[in-house]
Protein backbone atom coordinates (compact mmCIF):
# COMPACT_ATOMS: atom_id res chain seq x y z
CA UNK A 1 0.00 0.00 0.00
CA UNK A 2 1.35 3.78 -1.01
CA UNK A 3 0.69 6.03 1.27
CA UNK A 4 1.86 10.05 1.92
CA UNK A 5 2.68 10.70 5.44
CA UNK A 6 3.69 14.09 6.56
CA UNK A 7 5.78 13.55 9.25
CA UNK A 8 4.65 16.81 10.67
CA UNK A 9 1.96 14.74 12.23
CA UNK A 10 3.55 11.97 13.30
CA UNK A 11 7.09 11.36 15.32
CA UNK A 12 9.78 13.43 14.17
CA UNK A 13 11.82 10.03 15.17
CA UNK A 14 10.19 8.02 12.79
CA UNK A 15 10.31 10.15 9.99
CA UNK A 16 13.83 10.13 10.39
CA UNK A 17 14.62 6.61 10.81
CA UNK A 18 12.73 5.89 7.36
CA UNK A 19 15.30 8.74 5.80
CA UNK A 20 18.18 6.79 7.12
CA UNK A 21 16.98 3.46 5.68
CA UNK A 22 17.03 5.04 2.39
CA UNK A 23 19.96 6.95 2.72
CA UNK A 24 21.96 3.92 3.69
CA UNK A 25 20.16 1.75 1.07
CA UNK A 26 21.48 4.31 -1.27
CA UNK A 27 24.78 4.42 -0.53
CA UNK A 28 25.11 0.93 -0.52
CA UNK A 29 23.58 0.33 -4.21
CA UNK A 30 25.85 3.10 -5.33
CA UNK A 31 29.23 1.65 -3.51
CA UNK A 32 28.10 -2.47 -5.66
CA UNK A 33 27.24 -0.39 -9.04
CA UNK A 34 30.79 1.46 -8.46
CA UNK A 35 33.03 -1.99 -7.54
CA UNK A 36 31.00 -3.79 -10.60
CA UNK A 37 33.57 -2.81 -13.16
CA UNK A 38 36.12 -5.18 -11.80
CA UNK A 39 33.18 -7.56 -12.03
CA UNK A 40 32.32 -7.23 -15.97
CA UNK A 41 35.83 -7.16 -16.60
CA UNK A 42 36.30 -10.47 -15.31
CA UNK A 43 33.90 -11.69 -18.30
CA UNK A 44 35.59 -9.85 -21.19
CA UNK A 45 36.08 -13.18 -22.87
CA UNK A 46 32.28 -12.20 -23.71
CA UNK A 47 30.61 -9.39 -25.82
CA UNK A 48 29.46 -6.40 -24.19
CA UNK A 49 26.36 -7.10 -26.66
CA UNK A 50 26.55 -10.51 -25.21
CA UNK A 51 26.98 -9.69 -21.79
CA UNK A 52 24.25 -7.47 -22.44
CA UNK A 53 21.81 -9.76 -23.51
CA UNK A 54 23.11 -12.26 -20.46
CA UNK A 55 22.19 -9.25 -18.09
CA UNK A 56 19.08 -8.94 -18.65
CA UNK A 57 17.63 -12.58 -18.87
CA UNK A 58 19.49 -13.23 -15.67
CA UNK A 59 17.87 -10.05 -14.29
CA UNK A 60 14.35 -11.26 -15.62
CA UNK A 61 14.70 -14.75 -13.85
CA UNK A 62 15.77 -13.37 -10.19
CA UNK A 63 13.46 -11.04 -10.63
CA UNK A 64 10.48 -13.84 -11.14
CA UNK A 65 11.78 -16.29 -8.41
CA UNK A 66 11.34 -13.22 -5.87
CA UNK A 67 8.06 -12.03 -6.78
CA UNK A 68 7.02 -16.06 -6.84
CA UNK A 69 8.73 -16.22 -3.63
CA UNK A 70 7.05 -13.34 -1.80
CA UNK A 71 3.76 -14.29 -4.13
CA UNK A 72 3.20 -10.76 -5.49
CA UNK A 73 2.91 -11.82 -9.40
CA UNK A 74 -1.05 -11.42 -8.89
CA UNK A 75 -1.07 -8.32 -7.40
CA UNK A 76 1.54 -7.01 -9.95
CA UNK A 77 -1.18 -8.24 -12.72
CA UNK A 78 -3.73 -6.21 -11.02
CA UNK A 79 -2.05 -2.87 -10.32
CA UNK A 80 -0.39 -2.68 -13.83
CA UNK A 81 -1.66 0.05 -15.92
CA UNK A 82 -0.91 1.60 -19.54
CA UNK A 83 0.25 4.63 -17.98
CA UNK A 84 2.71 2.60 -15.38
CA UNK A 85 3.96 0.36 -18.59
CA UNK A 86 4.64 3.74 -20.14
CA UNK A 87 6.86 5.41 -17.18
CA UNK A 88 8.38 1.61 -16.86
CA UNK A 89 9.28 1.39 -20.85
CA UNK A 90 11.01 4.78 -20.88
CA UNK A 91 13.14 3.98 -17.82
CA UNK A 92 14.03 0.10 -19.46
CA UNK A 93 15.15 2.42 -22.82
CA UNK A 94 17.47 4.21 -20.23
CA UNK A 95 18.73 1.42 -18.05
CA UNK A 96 20.00 -0.63 -21.08
CA UNK A 97 21.75 2.53 -22.57
CA UNK A 98 23.22 2.50 -19.03
CA UNK A 99 23.82 -1.04 -18.24
CA UNK A 100 25.67 -1.48 -21.97
CA UNK A 101 27.76 1.65 -22.08
CA UNK A 102 28.90 0.72 -18.28
CA UNK A 103 29.75 -2.81 -19.33
CA UNK A 104 31.72 -1.56 -22.97
CA UNK A 105 33.27 0.87 -20.60
CA UNK A 106 34.22 -1.58 -18.18
CA UNK A 107 35.67 -4.24 -20.52
CA UNK A 108 37.66 -1.16 -22.70
CA UNK A 109 39.23 -0.31 -19.37
CA UNK A 110 37.48 3.28 -19.20
CA UNK A 111 36.51 3.49 -15.90
CA UNK A 112 37.34 6.90 -14.87
CA UNK A 113 34.96 8.56 -17.92
CA UNK A 114 32.18 5.57 -16.42
CA UNK A 115 32.82 7.47 -13.11
CA UNK A 116 32.33 11.30 -14.14
CA UNK A 117 29.30 9.88 -15.97
CA UNK A 118 27.83 8.29 -12.83
CA UNK A 119 29.39 12.19 -10.94
CA UNK A 120 27.04 14.08 -13.87
CA UNK A 121 24.41 11.87 -13.14
CA UNK A 122 23.12 14.00 -9.70
CA UNK A 123 23.40 17.15 -11.73
CA UNK A 124 20.91 15.72 -14.20
CA UNK A 125 18.66 14.55 -11.59
CA UNK A 126 18.52 17.73 -9.58
CA UNK A 127 18.49 20.14 -12.70
CA UNK A 128 15.37 17.70 -13.89
CA UNK A 129 13.87 17.53 -10.60
CA UNK A 130 14.16 22.12 -10.59
CA UNK A 131 12.98 22.61 -14.01
CA UNK A 132 10.82 19.73 -14.26
CA UNK A 133 9.12 18.70 -11.20
CA UNK A 134 9.01 22.33 -9.84
CA UNK A 135 12.11 20.93 -6.32
CA UNK A 136 13.23 23.58 -4.90
CA UNK A 137 16.44 25.27 -5.05
CA UNK A 138 18.53 27.32 -3.55
CA UNK A 139 21.35 29.85 -4.14
CA UNK A 140 24.02 27.18 -3.16
CA UNK A 141 22.94 24.56 -5.37
CA UNK A 142 22.26 26.96 -8.48
CA UNK A 143 26.00 28.28 -7.63
CA UNK A 144 27.17 24.62 -7.76
CA UNK A 145 25.37 23.57 -10.87
CA UNK A 146 26.74 26.19 -12.82
CA UNK A 147 30.15 25.15 -12.01
CA UNK A 148 29.29 21.90 -12.59
CA UNK A 149 28.03 23.08 -16.12
CA UNK A 150 31.03 25.39 -16.76
CA UNK A 151 33.27 22.12 -15.87
CA UNK A 152 31.49 19.76 -18.17
CA UNK A 153 32.18 22.29 -20.91
CA UNK A 154 35.49 23.05 -20.41
CA UNK A 155 36.12 19.05 -20.42
CA UNK A 156 34.75 18.70 -23.89
CA UNK A 157 36.98 21.25 -25.18
CA UNK A 158 40.55 19.86 -23.76
CA UNK A 159 39.77 16.32 -22.23
CA UNK A 160 41.25 14.80 -24.74
CA UNK A 161 42.16 11.85 -22.99
CA UNK A 162 38.70 10.43 -22.22
CA UNK A 163 36.25 8.83 -24.50
CA UNK A 164 33.83 11.70 -23.71
CA UNK A 165 30.23 10.05 -25.24
CA UNK A 166 31.17 7.21 -22.55
CA UNK A 167 30.23 9.74 -19.34
CA UNK A 168 27.75 12.16 -21.23
CA UNK A 169 25.44 9.04 -21.88
CA UNK A 170 25.95 7.42 -18.58
CA UNK A 171 25.68 10.65 -17.21
CA UNK A 172 21.97 11.48 -18.55
CA UNK A 173 20.91 8.18 -18.31
CA UNK A 174 21.33 7.22 -14.78
CA UNK A 175 20.09 10.59 -14.10
CA UNK A 176 17.29 10.12 -16.14
CA UNK A 177 16.32 6.51 -14.59
CA UNK A 178 16.15 8.67 -11.16
CA UNK A 179 13.52 11.10 -12.59
CA UNK A 180 11.61 8.65 -14.14
CA UNK A 181 11.48 6.40 -10.65
CA UNK A 182 9.65 9.29 -9.20
CA UNK A 183 6.87 8.56 -11.31
CA UNK A 184 5.64 5.01 -10.30
CA UNK A 185 3.94 3.38 -7.66
CA UNK A 186 4.92 0.12 -8.32
CA UNK A 187 7.46 -1.26 -5.48
CA UNK A 188 10.97 -1.67 -6.12
CA UNK A 189 10.71 -5.79 -7.32
CA UNK A 190 7.60 -5.47 -9.62
CA UNK A 191 9.20 -1.88 -11.19
CA UNK A 192 12.16 -3.87 -12.29
CA UNK A 193 10.17 -6.82 -13.51
CA UNK A 194 8.24 -4.56 -15.57
CA UNK A 195 11.47 -3.11 -17.41
CA UNK A 196 13.19 -5.94 -17.54
CA UNK A 197 10.49 -7.57 -19.07
CA UNK A 198 10.29 -5.13 -21.51
CA UNK A 199 14.05 -5.49 -22.32
CA UNK A 200 13.58 -9.15 -22.41
CA UNK A 201 11.34 -8.81 -25.89
CA UNK A 202 13.97 -6.79 -27.32
CA UNK A 203 17.07 -9.64 -27.25
CA UNK A 204 15.00 -11.73 -30.39
CA UNK A 205 15.64 -8.49 -31.97
CA UNK A 206 19.38 -8.28 -31.23
CA UNK A 207 19.77 -11.20 -32.15
CA UNK A 208 18.81 -10.63 -35.81
CA UNK A 209 20.04 -7.56 -36.95
CA UNK A 210 22.78 -7.28 -34.41
CA UNK A 211 26.54 -9.24 -34.61
CA UNK A 212 25.86 -10.58 -31.26
CA UNK A 213 25.57 -14.83 -30.27
CA UNK A 214 24.32 -16.10 -27.06
CA UNK A 215 26.57 -19.42 -27.78
CA UNK A 216 29.37 -20.09 -24.70
CA UNK A 217 32.51 -19.18 -26.26
CA UNK A 218 34.12 -23.39 -26.13
CA UNK A 219 37.05 -22.33 -23.74
CA UNK A 220 35.33 -21.07 -21.55
CA UNK A 221 36.31 -21.45 -17.80
CA UNK A 222 34.35 -22.91 -14.75
CA UNK A 223 34.78 -19.72 -13.12
CA UNK A 224 33.94 -17.78 -15.55
CA UNK A 225 30.72 -19.96 -15.76
CA UNK A 226 29.75 -19.34 -12.56
CA UNK A 227 30.31 -15.64 -12.87
CA UNK A 228 28.11 -15.26 -15.46
CA UNK A 229 25.56 -16.65 -13.47
CA UNK A 230 25.70 -14.11 -10.66
CA UNK A 231 25.30 -11.46 -13.29
CA UNK A 232 21.45 -11.26 -11.89
CA UNK A 233 21.96 -10.56 -8.73
CA UNK A 234 24.60 -8.05 -9.51
CA UNK A 235 22.39 -5.71 -11.64
CA UNK A 236 18.91 -6.67 -9.17
CA UNK A 237 20.55 -5.90 -6.02
CA UNK A 238 21.43 -2.41 -5.95
CA UNK A 239 19.11 -1.53 -8.54
CA UNK A 240 16.08 -2.70 -6.19
CA UNK A 241 17.97 -0.86 -3.45
CA UNK A 242 18.31 2.61 -5.68
CA UNK A 243 14.66 2.43 -6.53
CA UNK A 244 13.73 1.48 -2.61
CA UNK A 245 15.38 4.64 -1.79
CA UNK A 246 14.02 7.12 -4.82
CA UNK A 247 10.50 6.39 -3.53
CA UNK A 248 11.43 7.65 -0.39
CA UNK A 249 13.81 10.68 -0.68
CA UNK A 250 13.24 13.65 -2.77
CA UNK A 251 14.78 13.67 -6.20
CA UNK A 252 17.07 16.58 -5.13
CA UNK A 253 18.54 15.08 -2.05
CA UNK A 254 18.90 11.62 -3.43
CA UNK A 255 20.90 12.89 -6.24
CA UNK A 256 23.44 13.53 -3.79
CA UNK A 257 23.92 10.14 -2.63
CA UNK A 258 24.96 8.62 -5.89
CA UNK A 259 28.48 10.61 -5.11
CA UNK A 260 29.66 7.68 -3.70
CA UNK A 261 29.11 5.70 -6.82
CA UNK A 262 31.96 7.92 -9.06
CA UNK A 263 34.01 7.49 -5.81
CA UNK A 264 34.23 4.25 -5.99
CA UNK A 265 34.97 3.91 -9.57
CA UNK A 266 37.82 6.74 -9.04
CA UNK A 267 39.45 4.41 -6.81
CA UNK A 268 38.78 1.75 -9.05
CA UNK A 269 40.16 3.30 -12.47
CA UNK A 270 43.33 4.86 -10.44
CA UNK A 271 43.99 2.01 -7.62
CA UNK A 272 42.83 -1.12 -9.65
CA UNK A 273 42.99 -0.52 -13.25
CA UNK A 274 46.38 1.82 -13.21
CA UNK A 275 44.28 4.26 -16.09
CA UNK A 276 46.54 6.90 -16.75
CA UNK A 277 44.78 10.45 -17.04
CA UNK A 278 45.67 14.14 -17.26
CA UNK A 279 45.97 16.28 -13.89
CA UNK A 280 43.09 18.51 -15.73
CA UNK A 281 40.92 16.21 -15.86
CA UNK A 282 41.69 14.88 -12.54
CA UNK A 283 40.99 19.09 -11.43
CA UNK A 284 37.49 19.05 -13.13
CA UNK A 285 36.63 15.51 -11.86
CA UNK A 286 37.34 17.45 -8.52
CA UNK A 287 35.68 20.67 -9.41
CA UNK A 288 32.76 18.32 -9.76
CA UNK A 289 32.74 16.53 -6.69
CA UNK A 290 33.34 19.23 -4.59
CA UNK A 291 30.60 21.14 -6.29
CA UNK A 292 28.32 18.06 -5.25
CA UNK A 293 29.56 17.79 -1.72
CA UNK A 294 29.02 21.31 -0.81
CA UNK A 295 25.49 20.67 -2.20
CA UNK A 296 25.10 17.44 0.07
CA UNK A 297 26.71 19.40 3.00
CA UNK A 298 23.81 21.65 2.45
CA UNK A 299 21.18 18.89 2.40
CA UNK A 300 23.03 17.03 5.64
CA UNK A 301 22.49 20.69 7.77
CA UNK A 302 18.79 20.38 6.70
CA UNK A 303 18.33 16.91 7.79
CA UNK A 304 16.94 17.89 11.51
CA UNK A 305 14.05 19.45 9.28
CA UNK A 306 13.72 15.86 7.59
CA UNK A 307 10.70 14.89 9.72
CA UNK A 308 8.51 18.15 8.22
CA UNK A 309 8.87 16.99 4.82
CA UNK A 310 6.34 14.13 3.20
CA UNK A 311 8.37 10.97 2.79
CA UNK A 312 6.62 8.03 0.84
CA UNK A 313 7.05 4.89 2.89
CA UNK A 314 5.75 1.75 1.25
CA UNK A 315 3.70 -0.83 3.53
Amino acid sequence: MLAIRDTSMHSPTLGLTAGMKAVVASVTANVILGASSIYWKALSSFTPLALLCYRILFSLITLSLILSVKKEALTLVKRISLKLITVHIFAAALVVINWGTFIWASIHGHILESGLGYLLAPFVAIAVGTLALGDKTSTTRSIALVIIAITVGYLLKTGGDLTHWVYLTIGITWGGYACLKKWTTLDSFSGLFVETAVLTMLIPLLLITLPVTLSLPTDILNSELALLGLCGLFSVIPLTLFSFAAARLPLSLMGFFQFVLPLTQLFVALVVYRQSTSSSTLWCFTVIGLSLALIMLESFLGIRNLSTEKIIDKK
